[in-house]
């Protein structure tokens, strides 16, 4: 930025507007400019605020500009006054309320809660314990700082400003800044030059009649100083920024107090003559508040933090700022870095990867880097639900599904798993290692078999899963190892949990194995080795046994004129595509016992170990509950 708001405020007519054409002449890309234009528009002088108002058009090429001819509100001023308080915290302001009218009833009612406070040394209020000395103030006092407030905007703190040892009683809350009797004692009219400190600070004592005291007052958002008007009035004189533009803070001892800086891009504000254990909590304080409250911005994209951080520690070793300095910058370029790869922030990253063709590369290396991970992915998927849904109550399937859920979900956070998403009765999990994801399929077998066992009804899964890079975006996972791994699933027979090779040279040899041979995949041009887990534990086979019994129940007669392979193993390795002949048109009856054909025919390829079409089978009960009433079965 060219000028900080307070410097740009210093100067004559004459160099305002020469400052507003010099950014004018230039390539006018930087948002801090843009800022500066906005607030040079608000400028009491007509000809600085012409000048502003030509400037702005030079920003209509920025993602970031805004519109305000399609914001609400006629008065542009009004307009941008408010865009700026939202954007960057920034004021000053007067506020007042004309809620409380009766000042000699304000009084009264102070007096009465100054000797509640005496008997049990307690200020009551609305306002945390860390900021107690704001519920001692007078009720127009409170109101004006609520009035301050933004939508989820808590107080943290407050601190004492222009302190002196006489203010200790007031400090301590032992009385209020608002008595009458302390107006003397703590009125502001003893600083003759506020400039001295800042001409922000100076703004605010030329806003008011008689200013009484300054509170610095810091929340999850902001840093606002906040000066009281004379208590005949209901007023005070407000400024404030948002932490997340905190670029510096520093503490200067000034006589026996503290100043603290802290420099934001748009100006510096200082917190005057704070006592020094105040001073040293308030800086600490504003440096984690003001990285805590970073979040993604699109300005974040082309900035390079690995260069930024480079040069800090440079100018560290070379000893040009201190180490309580070095720490704070460091850890909130770390953090900027951070949300810039942020999920808030990725689709603004791909934006500018595809428009901009010269960052391309520079994109693909720091995306690659950011967003791309070996994961481990696991697809379950509940066989043959879609025909249990079919011919089931909606409510007894959901209820089947409810307890199918309760009994995997923890066991998928107990091998450390994340659940990305559902898909009807399928779950897509990720997992960082291979060992955990085979751990929590064996147990998953385990259960439901356990609960097959006990129950009427009958849960079967099969599972699939895959080791390789992913795209994590949002949570979820995107690329090939994904697909693969929804391919192992499908391929998978009830009771069996299908791995690609890649999976299976990553986990550890405490697992056997049983080698399926090459499959064909979709998407795929070359065959893929496929293996499945062995568990001496027999719970895999059970399921697999329970797979005929279920299928009765599902009315697909699992089991009838089957040719049971030697072993399971074998009916993996012979896996093969149903072929189903096409019905000729023939009368009903003779149309209706092709169907029939079909299906066992279907039948029969299962259990000889082909792969199970959900929609077929949904199909086929369909068909029946069709034509029953027809043919008067």
């Amino acid at each position: 930025m060219s000028f900080k708001f307070s410097s740009f405020d210093a100067m004559t007519r004459q160099n305002k507007i020469i400052a507003l054409m010099s950014i004018k002449n230039g390539t006018c890309t930087k948002k801090d400019d843009y800022y500066l234009a906005l607030h040079a528009l608000l400028d009491n002088d007509l000809q600085v605020s012409l000048a502003a108002k030509m400037l702005l058009p030079s920003f209509d090429n920025q993602p970031w500009r805004v519109d305000f001819s399609k914001q609400p509100g006629e008065d542009l001023k009004e307009q941008v006054d408010i865009f700026l308080k939202d954007n960057i915290g920034f004021g000053p302001s007067l506020i007042e309320t004309d809620k409380f009218a009766d000042r000699q009833k304000l009084a009264q009612e102070l007096q009465l809660r100054q000797k509640k406070f005496e008997s049990f040394q307690e200020w009551h209020g609305d306002f945390p314990a860390t900021a107690r000395i704001l519920n001692s103030l007078r009720q127009d006092t409170q109101e004006l700082i609520f009035s301050v407030l933004q939508e989820n905007e808590k107080i943290e703190r407050t601190y004492l400003c222009f302190y002196n040892k006489t203010l200790e009683p007031f400090k301590n809350c032992q009385r209020s800044l608002d008595s009458n009797t302390a107006t003397t004692i703590v009125n502001l009219n003893r600083i003759h030059n506020p400039a001295q400190f800042s001409p922000l600070i100076l703004s605010l004592f030329e806003m008011l009649n008689r200013p009484i005291y300054l509170l610095a007052i810091i929340s999850n958002k902001r840093c606002l100083l906040f000066m009281r008007d004379e208590l005949r009035t209901s007023q005070a004189a407000v400024i404030g920024f948002n932490l997340q533009t905190i670029s510096s803070i520093k503490t200067i001892k000034e006589t026996s107090n503290i100043n603290i800086e802290a420099e934001a891009p748009q100006d510096i504000i200082i917190l005057p003559q704070i006592k020094p254990n105040d001073a040293y909590e308030a800086s600490s304080l504003l440096r984690e508040k003001s990285v805590e409250a970073i979040e993604a911005q699109e300005e974040f994209i082309e900035r390079d933090f690995e260069n930024e951080l480079k040069k800090l520690d440079m100018l560290f070793k070379a000893r040009a700022i201190k180490n309580s300095e070095y720490v704070f910058r460091k850890t909130r370029l770390q953090k900027m870095e951070l949300e810039k790869f942020s999920d808030t922030n990725i689709e603004h990253l791909l934006a500018k990867r595809f428009s901009n063709e010269k960052l391309g590369q520079k994109f693909d290396e720091q995306l690659l880097k950011k967003f791309t991970f070996e994961k481990t992915i696991m697809f379950t998927d509940i066989v043959g639900f879609s025909t249990a849904a079919s011919k089931k109550m909606l409510l007894d399937t959901m209820a089947l599904l409810a307890v199918h859920d309760k009994m995997l979900m923890p066991i998928i956070e107990e091998f450390q798993g994340k659940l990305i998403k559902k898909i009807g009765d399928a779950l897509m999990v990720r997992f960082d290692e291979p060992d955990q994801a085979c751990g929590a399929a064996l147990k998953m077998q385990k259960q439901l078999t356990e609960f097959n066992e006990k129950s009427e009804e009958k849960i079967l899964i099969r599972i699939g899963i895959n080791t390789g890079t992913v795209f994590i975006k949002n949570e979820d996972a995107f690329g090939d190892a994904v697909n693969l791994a929804a391919r192992m699933e499908s391929l998978a027979r009830p009771g069996k949990i299908f791995i690609t090779e890649t999976t299976k040279e990553k986990v550890s040899d405490s697992l056997n194995f049983f080698d399926v041979g090459l499959k064909k995949v979709k998407g795929k041009a070359e065959p893929i080795h496929v293996f499945t887990i062995t568990d001496e534990s027999g719970y895999g086979k059970e399921m697999q046994e329970l797979a005929d019994k279920y299928g009765e129940q599902a009315g697909l007669n699992y089991g009838q004129n089957k040719q049971t392979p030697e072993t399971p193993e074998k009916a993996d390795a012979e896996l093969a595509e149903p072929a189903l002949p096409a019905p000729a048109k023939k009368p009903l009856e003779e149309f209706n016992d092709y169907i029939k054909d079909a299906r066992e025919l279907y039948i029969k390829s299962v259990k000889d170990g082909a792969q199970r079409n959900a929609d077929l089978e949904d199909w086929f009960a369909r068909y029946e509950e069709f034509i029953k009433p027809h043919l008067n079965l």
